[in-house]
């Protein structure tokens, strides 16, 4: 049980990384949902029509801001349509499909050049020989998004082995709040998966796919004279 302490340490890392990268996700969402806001409410202060004309049988407005771009005291962070912003603020907008990308793209890199080795190292294996089927959609979803403009190919798609529910061949990866909650998901039973690869032979193991969220903590005891630490794995279904 030595190996399995060891890979425990270096998944616990792991899992902590994926809880923050939750909690940035979380958090982009809600500074979106402000910055719409916001602009919702300053497009009728700033603008108002000055006049109307039908042209062409079409009616024609003219509109005036009470902000003059060119003061002192404007600063311009950048310059876009309000119509632009909302819409890139809004839900399931660009910005959230940015923020997904890079999760995405940040949680696979993480997996590959870090945890795995060291798994497959505590292993006496090689990377290749560890194997988990999410984190090889994680890969495939990976490619698309950094080489195919973040479309997924029909190709691509029939090698999806847990996440081809989410997605659409030949269609942009495009995940909403549910589908990315289920990505992390689909992840954290990854990391049980890889846990459960020393205990799930014993009467009464969970199945890795009946697991919603995972946390491990190293709980260490202290006496006179004695000092030993034990894993304790948290599961939630």
């Amino acid at each position: 049980m030595v190996n399995a302490s060891k890979e425990l340490d270096v998944l616990r890392g792991f899992i902590d990384f994926i809880n923050r990268q939750v909690g940035v996700y979380c958090d982009c969402l809600s500074g979106f949902s402000g910055n719409k806001a916001r602009i919702e409410r300053q497009i009728p202060r700033v603008r108002r029509p000055t006049s109307r004309r039908i042209e062409d049988g079409q009616p024609v407005i003219v509109w005036s801001s009470v902000e003059d771009p060119k003061s002192p005291d404007i600063l311009h962070h950048r310059i876009t349509r309000s119509e632009d912003f909302i819409a890139a603020n809004a839900e399931a907008g660009f910005n959230e499909q940015q923020i997904c990308w890079s999760i995405i793209v940040f949680l696979f890199t993480r997996w590959d050049e870090d945890i795995r080795p060291q798994i497959a190292a505590i292993r006496g294996v090689t990377a290749n020989d560890v194997k988990v089927d999410a984190l090889g959609d994680l890969r495939i979803l990976r490619n698309s998004i950094v080489h195919n403009q973040g479309i997924i190919s029909l190709t691509d798609h029939k090698k999806l082995k847990r996440m081809a529910i989410l997605f659409a061949p030949n269609a942009p990866i495009s995940p909403d709040h549910d589908e990315m909650h289920k990505i992390f998901v689909f992840i954290k039973q990854a990391v049980a998966e890889l846990i459960l690869d020393h205990t799930g032979h014993l009467p009464g193991a969970p199945k890795a796919s009946d697991l919603v969220d995972v946390a491990i903590q190293n709980v260490r005891h202290k006496t006179p004279g004695n000092r030993y630490g034990f894993w304790t794995v948290g599961i939630k279904f």
